[in-house]
Protein backbone atom coordinates (compact mmCIF):
# COMPACT_ATOMS: atom_id res chain seq x y z
CA UNK A 1 0.00 0.00 0.00
CA UNK A 2 2.92 2.79 0.60
CA UNK A 3 4.94 1.82 -2.42
CA UNK A 4 1.06 2.37 -4.72
CA UNK A 5 0.58 5.74 -2.58
CA UNK A 6 4.29 6.64 -2.54
CA UNK A 7 4.03 6.25 -6.64
CA UNK A 8 0.86 8.13 -6.80
CA UNK A 9 2.45 11.25 -5.13
CA UNK A 10 5.48 11.44 -7.01
CA UNK A 11 3.06 11.09 -10.10
CA UNK A 12 0.89 13.97 -9.02
CA UNK A 13 3.87 16.49 -8.03
CA UNK A 14 5.52 15.55 -11.27
CA UNK A 15 1.93 16.29 -13.35
CA UNK A 16 1.81 19.57 -11.10
CA UNK A 17 5.18 20.50 -11.65
CA UNK A 18 5.42 20.49 -15.36
CA UNK A 19 2.65 22.88 -16.70
CA UNK A 20 4.68 25.23 -13.86
CA UNK A 21 7.61 25.03 -14.66
CA UNK A 22 9.32 27.14 -17.62
CA UNK A 23 12.30 26.09 -19.63
CA UNK A 24 13.02 23.00 -21.55
CA UNK A 25 11.90 20.34 -18.89
CA UNK A 26 8.02 20.32 -19.79
CA UNK A 27 8.51 17.76 -21.90
CA UNK A 28 5.63 16.40 -24.26
CA UNK A 29 3.45 13.92 -23.16
CA UNK A 30 3.78 10.98 -25.26
CA UNK A 31 8.04 11.08 -24.55
CA UNK A 32 8.44 7.38 -22.62
CA UNK A 33 9.79 9.34 -19.43
CA UNK A 34 6.52 11.86 -19.05
CA UNK A 35 3.78 9.18 -20.50
CA UNK A 36 5.38 6.48 -17.75
CA UNK A 37 5.61 8.92 -14.76
CA UNK A 38 2.59 10.19 -15.21
CA UNK A 39 -0.99 9.50 -14.71
CA UNK A 40 -1.99 5.89 -13.81
CA UNK A 41 0.57 3.89 -15.27
CA UNK A 42 3.16 4.47 -12.09
CA UNK A 43 0.86 2.77 -9.89
CA UNK A 44 -0.21 0.04 -11.93
CA UNK A 45 3.44 -0.75 -12.82
CA UNK A 46 4.70 -0.34 -9.04
CA UNK A 47 1.81 -2.98 -8.35
CA UNK A 48 2.99 -5.32 -11.31
CA UNK A 49 6.97 -4.96 -9.71
CA UNK A 50 5.69 -6.31 -6.04
CA UNK A 51 3.33 -9.07 -7.44
CA UNK A 52 6.18 -10.17 -10.34
CA UNK A 53 8.60 -9.68 -6.86
CA UNK A 54 6.32 -11.84 -4.66
CA UNK A 55 6.28 -14.68 -7.53
CA UNK A 56 9.80 -15.07 -8.01
CA UNK A 57 10.82 -14.79 -4.47
CA UNK A 58 8.18 -18.00 -3.94
CA UNK A 59 9.24 -19.72 -6.86
CA UNK A 60 13.27 -19.30 -6.91
CA UNK A 61 13.22 -18.99 -2.56
CA UNK A 62 16.51 -16.94 -3.02
CA UNK A 63 16.75 -12.94 -2.64
CA UNK A 64 19.38 -11.96 -5.20
CA UNK A 65 18.13 -14.27 -8.04
CA UNK A 66 14.07 -13.12 -6.93
CA UNK A 67 15.16 -9.95 -7.20
CA UNK A 68 17.10 -9.80 -10.63
CA UNK A 69 13.74 -11.88 -12.00
CA UNK A 70 11.50 -9.69 -10.52
CA UNK A 71 13.58 -6.65 -11.44
CA UNK A 72 14.46 -8.80 -15.35
CA UNK A 73 10.53 -9.37 -15.96
CA UNK A 74 9.18 -6.08 -14.85
CA UNK A 75 11.54 -3.90 -17.18
CA UNK A 76 10.95 -6.70 -19.80
CA UNK A 77 7.07 -6.05 -19.92
CA UNK A 78 7.70 -1.95 -19.79
CA UNK A 79 9.87 -2.05 -22.86
CA UNK A 80 7.06 -4.61 -24.48
CA UNK A 81 4.00 -2.19 -23.78
CA UNK A 82 6.05 0.97 -24.88
CA UNK A 83 6.92 -0.17 -28.03
CA UNK A 84 2.88 -1.80 -28.22
CA UNK A 85 2.18 2.24 -27.11
CA UNK A 86 0.98 3.29 -30.20
CA UNK A 87 -1.45 0.64 -30.84
CA UNK A 88 -3.43 0.25 -27.96
CA UNK A 89 -5.90 2.45 -28.95
CA UNK A 90 -6.57 3.48 -32.50
CA UNK A 91 -4.42 6.22 -34.23
CA UNK A 92 -6.05 9.26 -36.16
CA UNK A 93 -5.67 9.78 -39.72
CA UNK A 94 -5.44 13.47 -41.53
CA UNK A 95 -5.50 13.28 -45.10
CA UNK A 96 -4.39 16.60 -47.70
CA UNK A 97 -3.54 16.70 -51.28
CA UNK A 98 -0.06 17.49 -52.55
CA UNK A 99 0.79 21.26 -51.97
CA UNK A 100 -1.66 21.80 -49.23
CA UNK A 101 -0.68 24.01 -45.97
CA UNK A 102 -1.79 21.16 -43.58
CA UNK A 103 -0.78 21.91 -40.05
CA UNK A 104 0.19 19.25 -38.01
CA UNK A 105 -1.88 18.71 -35.11
CA UNK A 106 -0.50 20.39 -31.94
CA UNK A 107 1.24 18.01 -28.92
CA UNK A 108 0.31 15.31 -31.10
CA UNK A 109 2.81 11.81 -30.97
CA UNK A 110 3.60 11.41 -34.74
CA UNK A 111 3.09 7.48 -35.61
CA UNK A 112 3.51 7.59 -39.31
CA UNK A 113 3.41 9.92 -42.33
CA UNK A 114 3.81 9.40 -46.04
CA UNK A 115 2.01 9.44 -49.24
CA UNK A 116 -0.48 6.81 -51.27
CA UNK A 117 -0.96 6.63 -54.62
CA UNK A 118 -4.42 5.77 -56.76
CA UNK A 119 -3.57 2.41 -56.62
CA UNK A 120 -3.25 2.57 -52.82
CA UNK A 121 -0.16 2.11 -52.19
CA UNK A 122 2.12 3.89 -49.57
CA UNK A 123 5.28 5.87 -50.53
CA UNK A 124 7.67 6.84 -47.98
CA UNK A 125 7.56 10.58 -46.71
CA UNK A 126 10.81 11.29 -47.90
CA UNK A 127 10.34 10.03 -51.33
CA UNK A 128 10.83 13.58 -53.46
CA UNK A 129 13.53 14.97 -51.30
CA UNK A 130 16.25 13.64 -53.50
CA UNK A 131 14.09 14.33 -56.64
CA UNK A 132 16.22 16.84 -59.01
CA UNK A 133 12.79 17.46 -60.14
CA UNK A 134 10.60 20.16 -57.88
CA UNK A 135 8.82 18.30 -55.21
CA UNK A 136 5.11 18.78 -56.93
CA UNK A 137 6.40 17.51 -60.43
CA UNK A 138 7.98 14.36 -58.37
CA UNK A 139 4.80 13.66 -56.21
CA UNK A 140 2.36 13.60 -59.49
CA UNK A 141 4.79 11.91 -61.71
CA UNK A 142 4.95 9.13 -58.47
CA UNK A 143 0.73 9.15 -58.77
CA UNK A 144 0.62 10.48 -55.79
CA UNK A 145 -2.92 11.46 -55.01
CA UNK A 146 -2.59 12.42 -51.26
CA UNK A 147 -0.68 12.64 -48.15
CA UNK A 148 -1.55 10.90 -44.98
CA UNK A 149 -0.18 11.54 -40.91
CA UNK A 150 -1.26 8.83 -38.50
CA UNK A 151 -0.81 10.38 -35.20
CA UNK A 152 -2.73 10.50 -31.39
CA UNK A 153 -3.80 13.95 -30.58
CA UNK A 154 -3.08 14.76 -26.25
CA UNK A 155 -6.96 13.96 -26.30
CA UNK A 156 -5.65 10.20 -26.17
CA UNK A 157 -3.44 10.44 -23.31
CA UNK A 158 -6.37 9.03 -21.27
CA UNK A 159 -7.31 6.55 -23.33
CA UNK A 160 -4.08 4.79 -23.89
CA UNK A 161 -3.19 5.37 -20.29
CA UNK A 162 -5.93 3.54 -18.81
CA UNK A 163 -5.49 0.99 -21.38
CA UNK A 164 -1.49 0.48 -20.24
CA UNK A 165 -3.28 0.69 -16.63
CA UNK A 166 -5.32 -2.19 -17.49
CA UNK A 167 -2.85 -4.53 -19.06
CA UNK A 168 -0.44 -3.73 -16.11
CA UNK A 169 -3.46 -4.82 -13.65
CA UNK A 170 -4.31 -7.95 -15.35
CA UNK A 171 -0.63 -9.56 -15.69
CA UNK A 172 -0.70 -8.01 -11.50
CA UNK A 173 -3.69 -10.44 -10.80
CA UNK A 174 -1.84 -13.47 -12.94
CA UNK A 175 0.92 -13.11 -11.14
CA UNK A 176 -0.48 -12.83 -7.84
CA UNK A 177 -2.68 -15.79 -8.83
CA UNK A 178 0.20 -17.84 -9.72
CA UNK A 179 1.77 -16.61 -6.14
CA UNK A 180 -1.03 -17.96 -4.41
CA UNK A 181 -0.93 -21.33 -6.41
CA UNK A 182 2.86 -21.81 -5.66
CA UNK A 183 2.87 -20.72 -2.13
CA UNK A 184 -0.54 -23.28 -1.51
CA UNK A 185 1.61 -25.73 -3.51
CA UNK A 186 4.76 -25.53 -0.87
CA UNK A 187 2.49 -24.92 2.52
CA UNK A 188 -0.65 -26.65 1.15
Amino acid sequence: MAVVCGITVLSTVLTWSRHRLGGPYPTFWYEVSVFGASGTVPAASALLGLSIGTLAGLTLRRTVPAMAAGLFVSGLVTVVLGVLRDSLWPAVRDTFAPGDDYVWPDRAAIIGRGWETEGGDVLPANICADSALDREVCLSESGVTHGYLDHHPASHYWPLQLVETGILLALAALAVFAAFRVLRRLHG
